[in-house]
């Protein structure tokens, strides 16, 4: 019978799916799917024309400042104005460069208060210096908003293409004090593009791309800008979290490949992953650095040597290496040891823990797997996933009792709205091969009036054609649609993949920051060019993400509809099963003139260790005992033959 019911934990590639999630945390701006693609070399430009080559002869290149110099230049004094200076040629690129052209300005600049604007005048640079150096006073006083407007309007004005470099950079920084983190990204993007040659703020800007990224919810953002340049470099300081982001990125995007059928490819990233995970240092440093001029410093992201180890071991736990990942997960657990002298962790201890448990689940060292359960932190985010999991595992040994104990909690009110269809097919086994035929139809009938509803919305919603964005909007209105606990299940279904969960939350921060974060702010800054730019950015982000949601919607919507109708048809094999049992004893007892016995009565104790207390349920939930509970079985099948005669055959 036990083959019969589905397990979660029968795939690697599923497994390793729900644990890497948390890890972290797509290309440029709201695109956070996987580049399946390698990654994809300069092109070469066409070439100038000739008539572009009689131009005066270039002075010396010069040079963007290494990562170890003061990232922000203080403002000089007006020079005498000079020839424009080619930029240093890019790998595949001419060995010259038009300056980038600058922006049309959409109105005339504005003065605002505490800024007054100077006029047109011929010696434009030392008025865009002037301009300048007047907003980022205004920075640095705080007056955040307005030095943002100032910033944004030395950028509208052609004549100031001398200082617009500085002037993106601050207009950047101006946003993330600003609380829009979003926004903020993808005005450092207008840096990153032009790599390190281009801008000599680009490593400045790549600081605070992943110092904006430890504020989201969702890290996938910095992940994906992390792949798309690091054909650049990093500073030396970010280069272990640049190893360990990269690696995370062709871990996912080697486990993508194997999905799409494309094994060799897949171990080709596989092995670059591991390579890159190898060269974080043990030494690295526990807290990230950040900006030295960033609003708020010291936080907390965890051990990157411990997550670079944690990411080793999950792609050899995809290879199939199961003692080498164990090692790497073990690891992982002694770093993150909180009496230990390096960084504690306790969500990536408590995930690697859990990947300790589904190894020795999977290779049926149930011991080990329930001991490992039992180390996920009560109540904590996976605490009923380890508790669910555990629950198959005593039942493999045989502990019934710990079993049903297990799932009365999972059942328990408290976790109403929670999504394991499972739990009632597992529970209704252990009651039939105990013989407790009235209690296995209790639950089957349960489980039947639960989730035949859940099974007929999903046929339902993914049996008509319908968009990526009307797919994500069904389960964004879930909490609140018309089915009630039918569609906050449906809601708990499309969460239980942690990537459209991850989608959802920077779609949630996009649509705060589109009504809070700007729509919030003074008229200034509300009705400005600078805002309209920003929500036009947003919107195109958020479109973005919901398509992405909505696709990964619409796969796991209608392969829980699958799985759900499969448990459905388990249901019934075992209700029909059930009543062939019942059956049968009645047609004994009719045979006989009296009832025949098919249970017998058996010896317990409620004896309980020093650090527990027995209290006998009686209906009534307790948040303190959940998880507790241990159910005892009074009665079991009752021998059909003489127990000499059993041992014979």
């Amino acid at each position: 019978m036990t083959g019969s019911t589905r397990h979660l934990l029968s795939s690697r590639g599923r497994l390793a799916a729900l644990l890497l999630a948390l890890l972290g945390a797509p290309a440029a701006h709201a695109q956070l799917g996987i580049d399946l693609s390698a990654p994809k070399k300069e092109e070469a430009k066409p070439a100038r024309k000739k008539a572009q080559a009689k131009k005066k002869p270039a002075q010396k290149t010069q040079k963007a400042p290494p990562a170890t110099q003061k990232r922000e230049a203080a403002p000089l004094p007006a020079p005498a104005p000079e020839p424009e200076k080619p930029v240093e040629a890019l790998p595949g690129e001419p060995p010259e460069q038009a300056p980038p052209a600058a922006r049309a300005p959409e109105a005339p600049p504005q003065e605002l208060p505490g800024l007054k604007l100077a006029p047109a005048d011929p010696k434009a640079t030392a008025v865009a210096k002037e301009r300048l150096a007047a907003a980022k006073k205004l920075l640095d006083e705080k007056a955040t908003e307005t030095a943002a407007l100032a910033f944004d309007q030395i950028l509208r004005e052609p004549s100031f293409a001398e200082v617009h470099d500085e002037a993106r950079y601050q207009r950047a920084k101006a946003l993330v004090r600003m609380g829009l983190n979003h926004s903020a990204l993808a005005a450092f993007d207008e840096i990153l593009e032009k790599g390190p040659k281009g801008s000599r703020f680009y490593h400045s800007a790549l600081e605070w791309v992943f110092h904006v990224g430890r504020k989201l919810k969702n890290e996938q953002p910095v992940l994906n800008r992390v792949a798309k340049h690091a054909q650049w470099g990093f500073p030396p300081v970010y280069e272990d979290r640049f190893h360990f982001l990269l690696a995370k990125y062709e871990f996912e995007r080697g486990r993508a490949l194997a999905d799409a059928g494309r094994a060799a490819d897949a171990k080709a990233a596989w092995a670059e992953a591991r390579r890159l995970a190898s060269l974080v240092r043990r030494e690295a440093g526990a807290r990230p650095p950040v900006p030295a001029d960033a609003p708020s410093a010291g936080e907390d992201s965890g051990d990157v040597y411990a997550k670079a180890r944690f990411v080793d071991g999950l792609v050899l736990f995809a290879q199939g290496d199961d003692p080498a990942s164990v090692e790497a997960f073990k690891e992982v657990i002694r770093l993150t040891n909180p009496k230990r002298g390096r960084h504690p962790d306790p969500e990536l201890r408590e995930l690697a823990f859990l990947q300790l448990a589904r190894i020795h689940y999977q290779n049926r060292q149930n011991r080990y797997a329930i001991w490992y359960y039992g180390k996920m932190p009560w109540g904590g985010q996976r605490w009923l996933e380890g508790l669910w999991e555990a629950s198959y595992a005593h039942y493999r040994i045989g502990d019934y009792e710990k079993t049903l104990g297990n799932l009365l909690t999972l059942q328990s009110p408290y976790f109403q709205d929670e999504y394991f269809p499972e739990s009632y097919v597992l529970e209704a086994i252990v009651y039939y091969e105990n013989c407790r035929y009235p209690e296995a139809r209790r639950v089957l009938e349960s489980f039947s009036r639960l989730y035949e509803p859940v099974y007929q919305e999903l046929a339902s919603i993914t049996g008509r054609p319908q968009t990526p964005e009307a797919y994500f909007e069904v389960i964004e209105r879930s909490p609140h649609g018309q089915g009630g606990a039918i569609m906050r299940r449906i809601l708990k279904v499309a969460y239980t993949d942690q990537n459209i969960r991850r989608l959802a939350e920077s779609i949630g921060e996009i649509d705060d920051e589109m009504d809070h974060g700007i729509g919030g702010r003074r008229p200034e800054l509300r009705e400005s060019a600078l805002a309209k730019d920003l929500l036009e950015k947003l919107r195109a982000d958020k479109a973005a993400l919901v398509q992405e949601a909505g696709a990964r919607a619409r796969g796991k919507l209608e392969y829980e509809r699958d799985s759900l109708r499969t448990l459905l048809a388990q249901a019934l094999r075992i209700q029909i099963e059930v009543s062939r049992k019942e059956r049968e004893a009645l047609e004994g007892a009719l045979a006989r003139g009296s009832q025949v016995e098919v249970l017998r009565d058996l010896k317990y104790s409620t004896a309980v260790s020093d650090e527990h207390l027995y209290w006998p349920y009686e209906g009534e939930f307790w948040r303190d005992e959940l998880g507790t509970y241990s159910y005892t079985l009074t009665k079991g099948c009752k021998d059909r033959l003489p127990r000499s005669r059993a041992a014979a055959r």
